[in-house]
């Protein structure tokens, strides 16, 4: 074996030990006492919706079951023509003191997403503490709403983000990949100076709605939240996650269906985010190399590579196990059950992953166009929508 296939496979190696190493200080984290927040005080949550969702009615039970006790939400749809539309306006008659449903309008400059979060923020009142958004595709957990807002109310951050879980509803084989590289993200710990909001589940504080202005700040935006990274970032926000905020997301993907989704995510991130783009892109290439150089090497039945590839594999029965134990820690029994069996499939399907996931970053580095709720966005380099065509 060369010196060449040998830096490859030792630094394949460097980065399957810091992967290992990170999970396990992030079940440590998740071990640290918090600081909870004296009072709570009201606080207004913001759900865009957008049908057909066939877990709407599970999404809106859950929300009712929230354990905060003062919140009301905004539910906003593009139409009355909507197909969920009937089940907001029964979940409205059920909740008349907290639930207003509102009709957003068609989006002609900005995402529809965006559109619908607008409409929704003009519900806002001067005593509201916190704005919360989240997205009706996943399951919010009893405590989703207290956990989420206890950094943003005991001054931990201006703004707190936590991140989906993804579970393979279907138990298809592709929805098992993404499921797979979204666990590896969702269990990373977070750096203060690098945390990236996610719309899903996302609390911004008084202080930070005074002093980023939402209507202009998503004028043009495709992407809530990463315009809001951005945003927060250049005022100087600090940007909280806290590690035990991951509520689950249920998906069921076609290999097609899973590759546009990836492909999505990435343009967004190449065009708002670049330098995330950039990290991802280094990790993939090299865990691909790596596998690559380590299997050919074993073929041609070289010891080193041999050695190697069991390493690798004895490494990812252990990110397995760690990542089972985090979801022990964030996810109720029964979500936790299902994550564990993809955890333990994962150990063999992880190249496939990796092909898949490698895929659709390479594939959302080029291109302006991005297709999202059956619209496409023409975006300028800064990510924001030049146009929109009905598709």
């Amino acid at each position: 074996m060369d010196m060449l296939a040998g830096a490859v496979l030792a630094a394949w190696m460097g980065q399957a030990v810091a992967a290992t190493l990170l999970c396990a200080w992030y079940l440590r984290l998740l071990r640290r006492p918090q600081p909870w927040p004296d009072s709570t005080p009201p606080v207004l949550v913001l759900v865009p919706v957008r049908g057909p969702l066939p877990g709407i009615e599970a999404f809106l039970q859950d929300l009712a079951r929230q354990d905060y006790p003062a919140w009301r939400v905004v539910l906003a749809v593009e139409s009355r023509d909507d197909p969920v539309f009937p089940a907001l306006i029964r979940f409205m008659a059920a909740h008349p003191a907290r639930v207003t449903v509102i009709v957003a309008g068609a989006a002609e400059r900005r995402g529809q997403k965006v559109q619908n979060l607008l409409a929704a923020l003009a519900e806002e009142r001067p005593q509201d503490a916190a704005v919360v958004t989240l997205d009706a595709d996943m399951r919010p957990p009893p405590d989703l709403l207290s956990r989420l807002l206890r950094p943003v109310l005991t001054g931990q951050g201006d703004i707190a983000t936590g991140y989906r879980w993804t579970l393979p509803a279907d138990g298809a084989f592709a929805s098992t990949l993404v499921a797979l590289a979204d666990m590896a993200i969702a269990t990373l710990p977070r750096c203060a100076r690098c945390n990236l909001c996610w719309g899903g589940a996302t609390a911004l504080s008084r202080a930070a709605l005074e002093r980023l202005d939402l209507p202009r700040l998503w004028d043009r935006a495709v992407s809530d939240d990463l315009a809001l990274t951005r945003a927060a970032r250049a005022a100087g926000l600090r940007i909280y996650a806290p590690l035990d905020v991951r509520p689950p997301n249920p998906v069921a993907y076609s290999l097609a269906g899973a590759l546009a989704f990836g492909v999505r995510q990435y343009r967004l991130l190449r065009r708002l985010a670049p330098w995330a783009w950039a990290l991802a892109a280094l990790v993939l290439l090299l865990a691909a190399a790596g596998g690559v150089v380590a299997v050919s090497g074993a073929v041609a039945g070289e010891p080193l590579a041999i050695a190697t590839l069991l390493v690798a594999l004895a490494l990812g029965m252990g990110r397995a196990g760690l990542r089972g134990a985090i979801a022990r820690r964030v996810l109720q029994p029964p979500e936790a059950a299902l994550a564990a069996r993809t955890l333990r499939q994962g150990i063999w399907l992880q190249p496939l992953g990796i092909g898949l996931h490698l895929a659709a970053l390479l594939g959302g580095g080029v291109g302006r166009r991005l297709l999202w709720a059956g619209r496409r966005h023409l975006l300028d380099a800064r990510g924001e929508v030049l146009a929109i065509e009905r598709c």
